[in-house]
């Protein structure tokens, strides 16, 4: 019998004996208040243009099914780290739209180093696009004819070239349907963008002035997201000048204030990028412990954190009103490795590609999903990586090696696999209402972080389990995620003017373990169950045993 059906009917039948520990929440549920639409961009993933496996999968079928039943709904192109004015054109670090013209003779439709394929392929799959814009690295003209190329219909800027025959010429005499726009990546450091200091802020603001109205002008209906902010410490405060690089990195407080102060132009969004660690430098300290699955799932209460404090930035120093709404340009969990490869420690998988990443991404994503209503601030998220690191949303099994996603044994079992984020990311995407209703959970559930805390920030903790209601007309979605890595929790679920339907359905992402992962061996070991039809005397009072490592969706129908 299924782990969820076993569990559910247990609660049902005999409550008194479910739990040796007193681990109990109660969820009070109101599916009548409505807190907003629910941004389904939240369910996004960053596509690398040069490191990226999907550019060589073994099995493109295979691929192919995965990518449309995942739920991704936007996608960030050419990446993270690719605009880089200290090295030359053509150069691995840079990404000249110029050099990736005409770069798929055979026309595999997988092959996303070349610029048509990948917006192509964003058609294929029904994502939607967001093109990020060299303007450090190129000149104007070179910008102008970028996005002409993409959605112009001819010489749209006068300058004698028409780049919109060009596309034409490649294949695709329509323009693209592109209606996101991202000026250059992480443009506080200099290699990529400017001075972290008050004068770079200045000189950054400037370039947006001219360059926003250009994308405006050439791609009506622009939606225009400008990068903004990395990490935070919302305990020990932002940095005044830029700090030298570590965990708790963030954008200098000179750099952000003086960026939002300056800034005289509309934009739509702001980018925010956040990542989380386990280790730092070669030193590890909670790898090969009971303690490490606590330390990561803090980095989901620094979050939190996060965002109150970029909000607050904003509404002190944006002059903007409305402000722009927040995107999450880059977010993961345990990345270290990728930043560290020489230390094969950073490489033993524990958190990369276990069900401990899942659990994080949920609890993000979770998180998201409440703060994208309207009367928050996040319109969107990009999970870093779409498939070109050992912790890839979608794990392809290549024909050659790409980047750092062989550069450590993490990735040695199991890649084209779908890893345990896979049916997370699925489930949220798809399980979920189009909006937001009020929900409530009530009792002790708090998990401490491990002695000293995360990192240099103190007295931090999480919260053992994380839970959102959502509804489409007659159908309310619960989710309930439990961190906890050994203990069920009881929770009981009150659901207040909404006689249900008797008949549910429950789907589940679980594990016995925080470190599961699927491998060769065991392929299937973490993977999506359900629905599973279960039928329930009155289902809008329920109690439910939540087994740990696991993240659960009930589906429940209001009776005519």
């Amino acid at each position: 019998m299924p782990q969820t059906v076993l569990a559910l009917i247990c609660a049902l039948i005999s409550p008194g004996l479910l739990l040796a520990a007193d681990l109990r929440l109660q969820l009070d549920v109101q599916p009548q208040v409505s807190l907003g639409a629910v941004d389904p961009f939240v369910f996004g993933a960053g596509i690398d243009a040069k490191t990226n496996p999907l550019r060589s999968p073994r099995y493109p079928d295979v691929v192919a099914s995965h990518i449309a039943e995942s739920g991704l709904r936007i996608a960030r192109y050419p990446g993270g780290f690719v605009f880089n004015r200290n090295d030359h054109r053509g150069s691995w670090a840079n990404f000249y739209w110029q050099d990736h013209l005409a770069q798929n003779p055979e026309g595999h439709w997988w092959e996303v180093y070349d610029l048509d394929t990948y917006v192509q392929f964003c058609e294929r799959f029904g994502i939607e696009p967001l093109m990020q814009i060299n303007f450090v690295g190129e000149p104007e003209e070179s910008v102008r004819g970028y996005i002409e190329y993409l959605v112009g219909r001819g010489d749209d800027d006068g300058d004698g070239v028409n780049w919109a025959a060009k596309r034409a010429a490649n294949g695709h005499p329509e323009p693209y349907k592109i209606r996101y726009w991202q000026p250059g990546n992480e443009v506080h450091s200099y290699p990529q963008g400017f001075q972290e200091n008050a004068e770079g802020a200045r000189e950054y603001a400037e370039a947006l002035s001219r360059l926003v109205p250009i994308i405006r002008r050439m791609s009506p209906g622009a939606r225009i997201l400008v990068p903004f902010i990395n990490v935070e410490r919302p305990i020990t405060g932002m940095k005044p000048f830029a700090p030298e690089a570590n965990i708790n990195f963030a954008t200098s407080s000179e750099f952000a204030e003086a960026f939002l102060r300056n800034l005289d132009v509309e934009v739509d969004y702001f980018d925010w990028h956040f990542y989380a660690a386990n280790g730092w430098g070669g030193s590890w300290p909670y790898i090969g412990t009971d303690d490490e699955w606590k330390h990561l799932y803090c980095w989901g209460t620094k979050f939190r954190e996060c965002y109150r404090e970029i909000v607050s930035l904003m509404e002190r120093q944006c002059k903007q009103r409305p402000l722009p709404g927040i995107m999450v340009g880059e977010w993961s969990a345990d990345w270290t490795a990728a930043i560290f490869p020489q230390y094969e420690q950073g490489f033993r998988g524990s958190l990369m590609r276990t069900q401990a990443t899942a659990l994080y991404m949920a609890d993000i994503l979770m998180f998201l999903m409440t703060r994208s209503v309207p009367s928050e601030h996040i319109r969107g998220a990009f999970w870093h990586t779409f498939c070109n690191d050992a912790q890839a949303l979608f794990s392809i099994e290549t024909t050659q090696p790409r980047g750092i996603s062989y550069k450590g044994t993490s990735t040695d079992a199991g890649y084209g696999f779908r890893m345990p984020i896979y049916w997370v990311f699925k489930l949220l995407s798809e399980q979920r209402g189009e909006e937001l209703v009020q929900s409530t959970l009530q009792g002790d559930n708090t998990i401490a972080a491990p002695a000293p805390g995360l990192y240099t920030d103190p007295e931090y903790s999480f919260d053992r389990v994380t839970a959102c209601a959502s509804r489409t007309g007659d159908t309310l979605y619960v989710a309930l995620l439990n961190k906890d890595a050994h203990e069920a929790v009881e929770v009981r679920i009150q659901i207040a003017d909404w006689p249900a339907q008797s008949a549910i359905e429950a789907y589940e992402v679980g594990a016995d373990s925080y470190l599961a992962e699927n491998t060769i061996a065991e392929p299937d070991r973490v993977t999506l169950r359900g629905p599973e039809p279960l039928e329930i005397a009155n289902a809008s009072d329920l109690t439910y045993r939540l087994p740990p490592n696991t993240l659960i969706v009930l589906r429940i129908r209001r009776a005519n």
